[in-house]
């Protein structure tokens, strides 16, 4: 017995089985148990008649509550057919649009404005579809670069010679400013930015687990993660190839 099948049923007023039968919105169970579902019927319009009337007042008007929705590498989708109409939605908050689909019979779409929508990309991510302009005039952009703060101590030295990979003035960067002056690296293939694809600090945080300690997996990031993705750096062209002699030494460069 489906709920849907008796909210349809109560509104639809059904008296008797053959009321019921005589729908088509309802599902085929219902129609085949359709005594059944008017004893519910009737136990529901009962319950309605009894109940006594709602009546608000100014305590029982509560506070909003915040609410966030986090989409992860929100680029790697096609946003405009996934997003649809809410990208009209999210420009005129708190009112109604029109959606292509309804649900029963209400094709509306509110977006609330107490409901913030938060998408991290990777702008890395060269093979992922780009954000188009529709969508960027609704989303305040922000850029999370590298940093040496959360990365674990023997790994720092690493970190460091990679980064420097992609900019110029890693020992001169003033990491606390909300805008730092990156500064190419030579090695950096001048159609790029360092922000476009500096490799982030997770490669260098690990914690010790039952199964290996934190030195372990950063070894194995190095040798399996970080190292083959700098080739492929390489041979995408992002690295200029005098970069090679520095990723040979970013290979062997002691964790312990």
């Amino acid at each position: 017995m489906k709920f849907e099948d008796i909210k349809k049923e109560y509104l639809a007023d059904v008296q008797k089985s053959g009321d019921i039968k005589k729908l088509t919105n309802v599902s085929g169970r219902a129609r085949n148990g359709s005594a059944q579902d008017i004893v519910m019927v009737n136990k529901l319009r009962g319950f309605l008649q009894t109940r006594p009337a709602y009546q608000p007042t100014a305590d029982a008007k509560e506070e909003l509550q915040n609410y966030v929705l986090i989409i992860d590498e929100v680029n790697r989708a096609n946003l405009p057919a996934v997003f649809g109409e809410l990208i009209y939605a999210l420009e005129y908050r708190g009112q109604t649009v029109t959606s292509l689909y309804d649900i029963d019979g209400d094709a509306s779409l509110v977006l609330p404005p107490n409901l913030y929508i938060i998408g991290t990309m990777n702008t890395a991510d060269r093979s992922v579809g780009h954000i188009d302009y529709a969508l960027r005039r609704r989303f305040a952009f922000k850029s999370v670069l590298p940093d040496p703060a959360p990365v674990h101590t023997a790994a720092k030295a690493v970190f460091e010679k990679v980064s420097q990979l992609f900019i110029a003035n890693y020992a001169s960067l003033d990491w606390s400013a909300e805008h730092p002056k990156l500064e190419p690296s030579a090695y950096l293939a001048p159609d790029f930015k360092p922000e476009d694809v500096w490799i982030g600090h997770s490669y260098f945080i690990a914690q010790d687990t039952k199964e290996h300690t934190a030195i372990e997996q950063l070894n194995l990031k190095r040798t399996f993660e970080l190292v083959p993705l700098l080739h492929e750096y390489l041979k995408d062209g992002v690295l200029l190839p005098e970069a090679k002699s520095v990723i040979d030494e970013i290979s062997t460069l002691p964790i312990h």
